[in-house]
């Protein structure tokens, strides 16, 4: 019983010893005129994080914020004994409503300070191949005839309707499965229930309507591309897009939160 008590008394020394070491490391770090100095400057380089906006049954994705930590910036920068805004550490902030949270609402853009859009298309082989030469990101929907394992220079969504899960099994073996679903009357309830990124294509070009459409691309726009389109208009497109000082994504490129 003795030993036990006196083993007790040592464990009691050595947990108030690393307690009081930890307690003055903080005092003289929050002492430290480097740290006071990140303290003073850190909100400058903080990032404020961007909620989703949500519209009935819709939603246009937010962005993470980043948040200096302060500590572990220090700890970059302590050999240096000097700020040097290269060695700041961050922390990542979720948006207080995000698209994680609200998977049962439809996305219907990406968020516009991405400055980006996202091209989807099916079997339309000459824009298919056009983009792959051009290295174009695009996405395409594909089925159990279209899978290709090879094809890796499209982002691919799974839109086969009665082998569904065979083409998700095909994409998970791959590590190529974003979870994306572009709904349709068949497909919504699979894609809820799996817990899918339901996507609705806010523009649509078709082999009628370039001029119309191109006038109005903005930063965000989901844009499905009909078959029947020529690859005369999709350059086009393309062209007004770039005009515009866009880029092209990949779509769960541009409906993710990460900036």
């Amino acid at each position: 019983m003795r030993n036990l008590f006196k083993y007790m008394g040592l464990f009691a020394v050595l947990l108030f010893s690393f307690y009081y070491t930890e307690k003055m490391s903080n005092i003289v770090v929050s002492n430290n005129s480097l740290v006071s100095e990140i303290n003073s400057v850190s909100e400058k380089y903080n990032i404020k994080a961007v909620s989703a906006v949500i519209e009935d049954n819709y939603i246009i994705p937010g962005l993470n914020g980043y948040a200096v930590n302060v500590l572990k910036s220090y700890n970059n920068m302590r050999f240096l004994d000097t700020f040097n805004s290269y060695y700041l550490e961050y922390d990542k902030v979720l948006p207080n409503v995000s698209l994680e949270n609200n998977k049962d609402k439809i996305i219907k853009k990406g968020n516009k300070n991405k400055k980006a859009i996202a091209i989807i298309v099916q079997n339309n082989y000459e824009i298919i191949d056009y983009s792959k030469n051009k290295k174009i990101k695009i996405d395409r929907l594909i089925d159990n005839k279209t899978y290709k394992k090879d094809d890796i220079f499209y982002e691919k969504i799974n839109n086969d309707i009665e082998e569904y899960k065979r083409i998700e099994s095909y994409l998970n073996n791959t590590n190529t499965n974003h979870n994306l679903c572009i709904v349709n009357n068949n497909l919504i309830e699979v894609c809820k229930s799996e817990k899918k990124y339901l996507i609705e294509p806010n523009k649509y070009l078709y082999n009628y309507n370039l001029a119309s459409l191109k006038n109005n691309i903005e930063s965000g726009d989901i844009i499905f591309i009909n078959d029947s389109v020529s690859l005369t208009d999709y350059k086009l497109l393309l062209k007004q897009v770039y005009y515009q000082d866009l880029d092209v994504l990949f779509l769960s490129e541009l409906i993710s939160e990460e900036r």
